[in-house]
């Protein structure tokens, strides 16, 4: 008989994992801490990439045994604004990325995933949180320090259908904005690697810049946020636990995508489980490439400036822009080369030093040793 088999956190990555492991016949028990799954989020529009790896994301989703049946909208154009207020056309030959729904709500990538893993048996504990953990067990639990931050609204509109985006650091330091609109519901939010304390000015900032120059109207608009982290650890197997999602740091450093990365995690954890297969081993294969890649992407990008955030959007506007950052997301000589010089700049906000014994079973701290504290090792 099947050992069961205890995940932490019911988001993507943990009921990925969870799915995973039910196919083959394991009982599975996920805790979640709040009363729904994807209880974070606000039923606003995210983008799943599509850019990071060769394959589709929805024929990876399949491969997994997952079923993409959650509101799945293709993007291949949009519109890209450079500081100067210059607007370019974005045009792919394949979908960019797949705008999809993040929430408790109806037809949300969230509920889907729930709804899978229940069909399976999963049984999902809500409004439980585990502090300790003994033995073996998958940690799901999302991110632990901000070291982006989104600051959005969702709201509904006239509008049927629009994706832009806006590279501009008097808008978003270092990072970008972001407009996503279908069938009259509308998301747009400043994605800030900076000056956290003044996010309501840039979120304000952006919706007028977004109202004028492409005439948005809304109606019964709600303000949200949202963070992230990113950080790479050598082994994301501790004590018996095996980490995975934002709870590993698999998140992308240049533009803070994690959903496919968390779903791949997941699947790639339970199948080592399953077939008793070393996991670092296994997420260092096919996921710290072009996690490295995207930290070097990250640190080029901060470099750049406003003229540079000009230059860049002409050369996606000119060119496939799925090509272009998917040459970007491999790891190369170049990337080696820059990754170094990042590893020394960067510093996470992943880390807790109140916990820097070795053989912690606490579940939600982060377990840093002194010596580590950026959060990027080999």
């Amino acid at each position: 008989m099947k050992h069961p088999v205890t995940i932490v956190g019911a988001g993507p990555a943990g009921l990925t994992a969870a799915i995973t492991l039910a196919r083959r016949g394991y009982p599975v028990t996920v805790w979640e801490q709040h009363s729904d799954v994807g209880f974070r989020f606000h039923n606003d529009f995210q983008g799943l990439e599509n850019w990071s790896s060769d394959s589709d994301v929805l024929t990876e989703l399949r491969s997994y045994g997952l079923q993409p049946d959650f509101e799945c909208v293709p993007v291949s154009n949009g519109v890209l604004f450079t500081p100067d207020g210059e607007e370019l056309s974005l045009v792919s030959s394949q979908p960019a990325f797949y705008l999809v729904s993040r929430g408790s709500g109806g037809g949300s990538l969230d509920q889907s995933l729930r709804r899978q893993a229940e069909q399976l048996g999963v049984e999902i504990v809500f409004n439980r949180r585990i502090d300790k953990l003994e033995g073996q067990a998958i940690v799901a639990t999302g991110p632990k320090g901000a070291d982006i931050l989104a600051a959005g609204v969702t709201f509904e509109t006239s509008h049927d259908h629009v994706a832009a985006m806006v590279f501009d650091d008097t808008l978003a330091p270092k990072g970008y904005a972001y407009l996503l609109v279908h069938n009259g519901k509308g998301t747009m939010a400043s994605v800030l690697y900076r000056d956290f304390h003044n996010s309501d000015a840039y979120r304000n900032a952006c919706l007028d810049f977004f109202s004028e120059r492409l005439g948005l109207n809304l109606s019964d608009s709600r303000r949200f946020g949202g963070f992230g982290n990113f950080f790479l650890r050598g082994s994301q197997v501790r004590n018996g636990k095996t980490y995975i999602g934002e709870a590993a740091g698999f998140q992308d450093f240049l533009w803070g995508f994690g959903m496919r990365y968390a779903m791949r995690s997941g699947y790639i954890a339970a199948q080592c489980l399953i077939n008793g297969t070393d996991y670092n081993e296994q997420w260092k294969a096919h996921l710290r490439p072009a996690l490295r890649a995207s930290l070097a992407n990250r640190f080029l990008f901060e470099r750049l400036g406003q003229r540079g955030y000009g230059v860049l959007a002409r050369r996606l506007s000119r060119h496939e822009p799925s090509r272009i950052l998917n040459h970007h997301y491999q790891w190369s000589f170049s990337k080696r080369l820059f990754s170094g010089m990042a590893r020394r700049h960067y510093v996470s906000k992943v880390k807790d030093r109140e916990c820097t014994h070795e053989d912690c079973t606490c579940v939600w701290c982060r377990c840093v040793r002194e010596g580590h504290a950026m959060g990027i090792e080999d």
